[in-house]
């Protein structure tokens, strides 16, 4: 038998509950470069953590979540078609970041298994969906759940990283532009 939307609401919001001030295991591991999935580029984890935060900024505050809420408030798209396109824009990403795939992929990839499960038990609760205000209302717990992930892959990136790729100021590049580097139009008039 289905899933109720409340039920899925319910089970996102206990979720969120757990993550809400202290660290997930699934963001510790991230941070302390264990993937058991054998996630990562030539034995380094750098790129998973970017993904990570990449990913779960666009599935939350800054691609999806607006997107949704501009579906749901547009009153040519029927609640049937916002539910496509929650699935359009999120699902591939979700499996991508926690669905396991043996033998090759023998762990949830981003270490993220809940965002599979997650994904499948909305997509399953859709049928109990049948106004725009029920669906907004499970898209309220979905999207402060991805947002709440998203907070801690930001919090825990190395982000002092980025001393070692100092932006260049403008004298740095016109001696680019002299060598023959950049063209000269890269720089303002």
């Amino acid at each position: 038998m289905a899933k109720h939307w409340k039920e899925v609401k319910d089970a996102i919001e206990a979720d969120l509950d757990r993550i809400m001030w202290d660290e997930p295991v699934e963001v510790k591991m991230s941070r302390l470069g264990v993937f058991p999935s054998g996630a990562g580029t030539a034995g380094q984890y750098l790129s998973n953590l970017v993904f990570q935060v990449a990913d779960t900024q666009a599935m939350s505050w800054w691609t999806a979540h607006p997107a949704m809420q501009r579906a749901i408030a547009d009153p040519d798209m029927s609640v049937e078609h916002c539910k496509k396109m929650w699935i359009y824009v999120n699902a591939h990403m979700l499996h991508l970041m926690g669905d396991v795939s043996p033998p090759e992929c023998p762990a949830p990839w981003m270490n993220l298994p809940k965002l599979s499960q997650f994904c499948e038990d909305i997509i399953e609760a859709f049928d109990t969906i049948t106004t725009k205000d029920e669906f907004n209302d499970l898209m309220w717990s979905w999207f402060n759940y991805t947002h709440r992930l998203n907070r801690w892959f930001f919090l825990v990136f190395p982000w002092e990283l980025g001393d070692a790729f100092p932006r260049k100021t403008e004298a740095q590049t016109r001696e680019l532009i002299a060598k023959g580097e950049l063209p000269a139009d890269v720089l303002p008039s």
